[in-house]
């Protein structure tokens, strides 16, 4: 902290002495100390300036500040082009200012326009592959073996529901979980917040999702990190979605409502659901199976229970039978994103309806 400080001071001494010395140099024996004063002031604002433009940049990603810096360049030598023709038809202060102009609006075009348009030429994807070649010439892995196994994944951005859900922490303690993770910070205050809720299911809820970040840290290693960027004035799901199309990530979740709209703005999406829901044992017509009812159903006389895995089994006509383990049989099963519904009936009324 105090050597950032410091250069930032280095760099206000050195606009404030340069500003001075210019118009020292220029207006000193016509105009007197008070112009070289006010050179000293103007080259402090300047400073500041960079000092904000500097915070600014940080938050911009190294694509988007390549494409920028290339459409700049392109701008200003496109300005020079003009103003080299514009000298034909004026010279003096018009020659000066329309070059100024020029140079001013078409570096501006080339910054914003550059930022935008490098991300459809995938020359993110360019880079990181010359990268990883770069380091794998540099850093060669002791063996064959490691060599083959050894590369970087695609960048996953994990929002709130799929770290309180919990079972990413399994993904990333066998190993599919690869490339680098990132929690954004707008999730993280979520989940502090639920952690300081008055409701003490909420509060849990936090709290685990807390106990989870720390263990996906301790399992990840350096591929966890938390990211500062915030965009302001955002609902969460909006910076989750800009956040991924700005690294070029994959988004981790198990919201069924974000899958959807992620899918819309062409986001991928890893649902853990579906995931989970493609590795469960398959269960089909027919089967039997003990679950114990823990709780009635929607419907009339429906009672509810679960699998180990999760999965929800509705039973007709067991309502008054909650608290009990029971045989029941499948009589259909509904596939949805969110999870998969087993409907069942008691084995005792499926053999005498036999």
């Amino acid at each position: 902290m105090l050597k950032k400080n410091f250069f930032q001071l280095l760099l206000l001494i050195a606009s404030v002495l340069l500003g001075a010395s210019v118009f020292y140099y220029f207006y000193y024996s016509s105009k007197g100390v008070p112009w070289v004063i006010g050179g000293g002031f103007l080259g402090l604002a300047l400073g500041f300036i960079i000092l904000y433009l500097e915070e600014k940049i940080h938050q911009l990603p190294l694509i988007k500040i390549i494409g920028g810096s290339i459409g700049l360049i392109l701008g200003l030598l496109l300005a020079k082009l003009i103003s080299s023709f514009l000298e034909i038809f004026a010279t003096g202060v018009w020659q000066v200012f329309l070059y100024v102009m020029s140079s001013l609006g078409l570096g501006y075009l080339g910054i914003m326009l550059g930022g935008k348009k490098i991300e459809e030429i995938k020359l993110g994807e360019f880079l990181e592959k010359i990268g990883e070649r770069i380091l794998s010439r540099i850093s060669a892995p002791v063996s064959s073996l490691s060599k083959k196994f050894s590369r970087k994944g695609t960048a996953k951005i994990l929002d709130t529901s799929a770290i309180i859900d919990g079972r990413i922490l399994d993904l990333a303690k066998t190993g599919w979980l690869e490339g680098p993770i990132f929690v954004p910070r707008a999730v993280l205050e979520e989940i502090q917040l639920l952690s300081d809720s008055i409701d003490p299911q909420k509060r849990a809820k936090g709290r685990r999702a807390l106990e989870i970040l720390s263990e996906l840290k301790e399992t990840l290693k350096g591929d966890f990190k938390i990211i500062e960027q915030n965009y302001k004035n955002l609902p969460t799901d909006e910076k989750l979605i800009k956040l991924c199309n700005d690294l070029s990530a994959k988004l981790v979740t198990t919201d069924f409502n974000l899958n959807k709209l992620s899918q819309i703005y062409g986001i991928e999406v890893l649902n853990i659901n579906e995931l989970f829901l493609a590795l469960r044992p398959s269960v089909k017509p027919g089967d039997i199976l003990n679950v114990q009812i823990i709780k009635e159903g929607k419907e009339k006389d429906q009672g509810v229970g679960y699998l180990e895995d999760g999965t929800m089994v509705v039973v007709e006509n067991a309502k008054h039978l909650i608290g009990d383990t029971l045989a029941v049989v499948v009589n259909h099963i509904i596939h949805s994103p969110t999870g998969r519904i087993v409907f069942a009936q008691l084995r005792e009324v499926k053999s005498l309806n036999a």
